[in-house]
């Protein structure tokens, strides 16, 4: 038989359901209510200095002061975009999973799908609006985003690879925006955009979470097929993110140097700046893929072949020494970032 047809939730997965549920229902993000579209948008930054994608590299000093502010300006508009894109594909796709029934056997994970697919919405207006309020223009759709969403979430029995490579994208994602843009010294509109958004991006990251433990034993192939997707898709977000030729293209910049890619886009990816960022960004992610299996030392060399050996070295020293009582350091949802 199916193991999905005898699945029965556990109790603390219910336990978590009731509490998504319940947050949701008592508090979404307003459109209007929540940020503060009246600020001034002369000489602002959406992002911090030290995130630009040139800082820390040569590039940095060739660089106008109004240059390096544009650059913060559009890095953070293209992120805003991408999230428009990717929102609208992930409230279309999940509410293809409800009609499709898969999940109609947990009426408490279709409801928390519900409250998910209103939220996203939502943020992708909120994005939209901050981009015409900071006039920036749609940017080219991420290429790379599409391919991997829309070839890799095809409907199936039950969609724990889709659901799977969403909190993937949404993860690394909102710790990048949070990286970048948590700060009181940039735009208060830019900082309330990311801290808003990272309110509830924090409770579908967790429920996926928790989707992912708590059907990864009943769904076969899952988890073989994760562990050969997972690290270059990741090391393609993460490059995407500072080494678009569009960003650098709109700001402008004086210096030939810029114009030069083959040379411009490695400094960028190379930097050792970048490298510690690229580290906070995957060190809660990688020990998520330690836990459940995604990264051990059997497949260990495909995380080395995509960069990211000292951060599954970290992340292993981190379970040598974590205790058995110590509570779950990772959890999104218990992170105050007010």
């Amino acid at each position: 038989m199916n193991p999905l047809k005898k699945k029965t939730l556990s109790p603390q997965f219910s336990d978590l359901l009731d509490k998504l549920n319940k947050a949701s229902e008592k508090k979404q993000m307003s459109l209007l209510l929540d940020h503060p579209w009246d600020e001034p948008i002369d000489n602002v930054w959406l992002k911090k200095r030290e995130n630009i994608a040139i800082y820390g590299t040569p590039y940095y000093d060739l660089a106008s002061e109004e240059e390096r502010r544009l650059l913060s300006v559009y890095e953070t508009g293209s992120w805003w975009y991408t999230f428009i894109i990717f929102e609208n594909l992930v409230s279309e796709y999940y509410m293809k999973i409800v009609n499709h029934g898969s999940l109609k056997r947990f009426p408490e994970v279709v409801k928390y799908i519900h409250h998910f697919c209103k939220e996203e919405i939502v943020h992708a207006m909120v994005f939209r609006k901050a981009m015409n309020y900071f006039n920036i223009s749609p940017f080219p759709m991420p290429l790379n985003l599409k391919e991997i969403y829309s070839h890799n979430a095809s409907m199936s029995e039950f969609p724990l690879k889709a659901i799977y490579l969403t909190i993937l994208i949404e993860w690394l994602a909102e710790n990048n925006a949070m990286e970048d843009c948590n700060s009181k010294e940039i735009s208060k509109l830019s900082r309330a955009v990311a801290v808003e958004h990272h309110k509830e991006e924090a409770r579908h990251i967790e429920w996926g979470k928790n989707m992912i433990r708590e059907f990864i034993d009943v769904v076969p192939g899952f988890l073989n097929e994760a562990r050969e997707i997972t690290a270059p898709m990741l090391r393609s977000m993460l490059d995407m993110s500072v080494s678009s030729i569009m960003v650098y293209s709109r700001v402008g910049f004086k210096d030939k140097a810029f114009k030069n890619y083959k040379d411009l886009i490695p400094a960028v990816l190379n930097s050792e700046n970048r490298k510690r960022i690229n580290s906070k960004i995957m060190a809660p992610m990688m020990r998520y893929f330690i836990e459940i299996g995604i990264c051990d030392h059997e497949n260990r060399q495909i995380w080395k072949e995509n960069g990211f050996e000292k951060d599954a070295e970290d992340a292993q020293d981190y379970f040598k020494k974590k205790s058995a009582t110590e509570t779950d350091i990772d959890n999104v949802m218990n992170k105050n970032y007010d």
